[in-house]
């Protein structure tokens, strides 16, 4: 029979072992997130928060859904993404009314074949913008069509990526503007081990039918993250900060993220 000594050490193994394999899960699935191109099914639900808005007697919110959903097709996969949103404008120094609706919906999807180009991820696949905002100042009451481009390098515990939508109107409201924006995403992250991730990742803007001087939107900034297990289920929480260093007159000066993500399937 075992001694307690003996018993004691199997028990301390054991639960090393245990402690080990859900820190190696938790470091695989937080590099995952960080890769727009990964296998997984996620619900990514992100809170911003903008200030300094010219006219705007404080800051606006915006709570954006921005479901993923990767379908394996063996050589190759198709990755579904979503953006879509609720926003809320505060009271106009003017005096005009705060607003509260839902945003317009962006749909796209990569093609993304298995085989790299060398180190170099990659994905291709139209883009889709359509008017649902419930008031003028929540979107451009315009259908855009586009595409969308995506590179991925990771490499050990960084993550290096790009994703680039470019979207023009071709119906929608006549007596709104027409459409034609630009929208990359540059990644680089870095993970730190047991699910936590120091990242940057802006989103930087174009308006092409802008007048000079006013088409650029360019965040600098960063935040972390840190994915834990409720159940068996992943969800990563993170926090971020950005300050325009360009932007037109009519944008914030700043805006701060906080995002948790619901990982279905991985």
């Amino acid at each position: 029979m075992k001694s307690i000594k003996e018993l004691l050490l199997t028990f301390l193994i054991s639960t090393a072992l245990i402690n080990v394999n859900a820190q190696t899960e938790e470091e695989k699935i937080a590099q995952q997130l960080q890769n727009p191109l990964a296998s997984i099914t996620s619900l990514p639900i992100q809170h911003n928060f903008t200030n300094g808005i010219p006219g705007l007697e404080s800051s606006t919110y915006t709570m954006s859904l921005q479901p993923v959903m990767a379908v394996d097709y063996g050589k190759f996969s198709i990755v579904h993404r979503g953006v879509f949103g609720v926003s809320y404008l505060p009271k106009s120094e003017s005096g005009d009314a705060h607003k509260m609706g839902v945003t317009d919906f962006n749909y796209s999807f990569f093609f993304a074949p298995k085989k790299k180009l060398g180190k170099l991820a990659w994905g291709i696949g139209p883009s889709l913008d359509m008017p649902t905002a419930t008031d003028p100042l929540l979107g451009s009451g315009k259908w855009s069509v586009g595409g969308s481009i995506v590179g991925v390098y990771q490499q050990n515990k960084w993550t290096l990526d790009m994703v680039f939508r470019q979207t023009m109107s071709f119906a929608g409201d006549e007596d709104r503007g027409n459409v034609s924006r630009f929208v990359g995403q540059t990644l680089i992250a870095y993970s730190l081990g047991n699910g936590w991730v120091v990242n940057t990742y802006p989103t930087i803007t174009a308006n092409w039918n802008a007048e000079k001087g006013q088409k650029w939107t360019i965040p600098v900034g960063g935040g972390i993250n840190k994915l834990v297990f409720f159940g068996k289920m992943p969800v990563n929480f993170g926090a971020q900060y950005y300050q325009n260093v360009v932007r037109p007159d009519y944008a914030g000066k700043s805006e701060f993220r906080l995002i948790t993500t619901f990982v279905f399937s991985k």
